[in-house]
């Protein structure tokens, strides 16, 4: 029995849709690989060899930058009327020395501390007046130069933590290549918001203060 051409005609186009999902099929599992791409690999032991043993070397003192930059320049010297005490002459205590190119550019901190307030007995009241006067890189600290305005702080010898700065936060920090000098101008010793010295009897104390000068790196 033969079939009328519309069978025929279906059935092709049925073999010809087949073909086409097939194809479909297989060009889009294809496609999303090329699509995507990859790449693999593994690994492998190279050269080995025992941990070498660790050798040991004598240690080294580490050196600040700052070494010798400050020096002692003269002691207070007090002089006494009654309970009074008072500071006879100007008197450079410190010296800050940042001359040259290594500390061009840079700026630095400064402290005077007090360091022995548990021997200060015989005093009934003591601050001093520090001040800080800045010379050109080289120059010498000159005591004349102190006249109990320069850049000064008051050091009161309230507590062990007494001290005065010179620093960033203060907004008064030293610049490099320049000479610093710290100290105490001449007083009669009754300055409530300066020098200030009392003994407590009717002798001189006979325990001094002693001070130490930081500097260190601000920026």
């Amino acid at each position: 029995m033969s079939s009328s051409p519309s069978s025929h005609f279906a059935g092709r186009s049925r073999r010809r849709l087949i073909a086409w999902v097939v194809f479909g099929v297989v060009g889009l599992g294809t496609g999303a690989v090329w699509a995507t791409g990859f790449a693999s690999v593994t690994g492998a032991n190279g050269a080995t060899a025992a941990s070498p043993a660790v050798t040991k070397t004598d240690a080294v003192t580490a050196t600040s930058a700052l070494v010798g930059t400050t020096t002692t320049v003269s002691p207070l010297a007090y002089a006494w009327t009654g309970r009074w005490g008072s500071i006879a002459a100007d008197t450079m205590m410190f010296k800050v020395d940042l001359s040259g190119v290594a500390y061009a550019g840079k700026t630095y901190n400064a402290a005077v501390l007090l360091t022995n307030t548990s021997v200060l007995t015989g005093w009934a009241s003591m601050q001093l007046e520090i001040e800080r006067v800045d010379e050109a890189a080289g120059d010498p600290c000159v005591p004349a130069d102190l006249d109990g305005t320069v850049n000064e702080k008051l050091l009161n010898f309230d507590d062990e933590d007494a001290g005065v700065y010179w620093n960033a936060t203060a907004g008064d920090a030293l610049a490099g290549d320049a000479v610093y000098c710290f100290g105490v101008a001449a007083a009669p010793g009754d300055d409530m918001l300066g020098t200030f010295l009392r003994s407590a009897q009717d002798t001189p104390p006979s325990a001094f203060p002693t001070f130490v000068i930081t500097v260190d790196r601000a920026t």
